[in-house]
This record gives structure tokens, C-alpha cells and sequence, in this order.
């Protein structure tokens, strides 16, 4: 009787052992799944910054330019006018 017993229970432990494991199986692929959704999540948004960081350089060399340009125009005009009086009164 003892033998049918322990038999049991050593059959019962390694069905215990095996659920067991099956389980850390099915959370550690669950785990890895999602730690991939995670990376592909932080690279695409990595990506979308560094397109916004590319524009803003971008614009900001526009603006630097466009500066230049209206420094070279203030100075064109200063030179035409110097020579013209303003009316009186404006």
C-alpha cells in the first residue's frame, strides 16, 4: 500500500513540476512579446524625434538665413535713403 502511495504522490509531484514549468514557459514568452512591442515602440519613437530634431535645424538654418537677408536689405535701403529727406510730418 505504502508503494501505490508514494507512487502516487511522486506522480502527482512531477504533474505539479511540469504544470509548473509550463507556466514560467507561457509568462516568460509573454514577457519577451511584450518586451518587443516595448523596443519596437521606443525606436519608432526614437525615429520620430530625430525627424522633428532634423526640422528644427532645418528651420532654424532658414531663420539664420532669412536674418541675413533682411540685415543686407536694411542696409541697401539705408544707403538709398540717405540722401532722401522725409517729408515733414510723418
Amino acid at each position: 500500500m505504502t508503494m501505490n502511495l508514494e507512487k502516487t504522490v511522486n506522480i502527482i509531484a512531477i504533474v505539479l513540476l511540469l504544470g509548473l514549468s509550463l507556466a514560467a514557459l507561457m509568462v516568460m514568452q509573454k514577457t519577451t512579446e511584450s518586451n518587443v512591442v516595448t523596443t519596437q515602440a521606443t525606436v519608432h519613437h526614437a525615429n520620430k524625434e530625430s525627424l522633428v530634431a532634423k526640422e528644427v535645424r532645418l528651420l532654424s538654418l532658414d531663420v539664420k538665413s532669412l536674418q541675413k537677408d533682411v540685415a543686407e536689405i536694411k542696409k541697401r535701403t539705408k544707403r538709398k535713403n540717405k540722401g532722401w529727406k522725409r517729408p515733414q510730418g510723418k
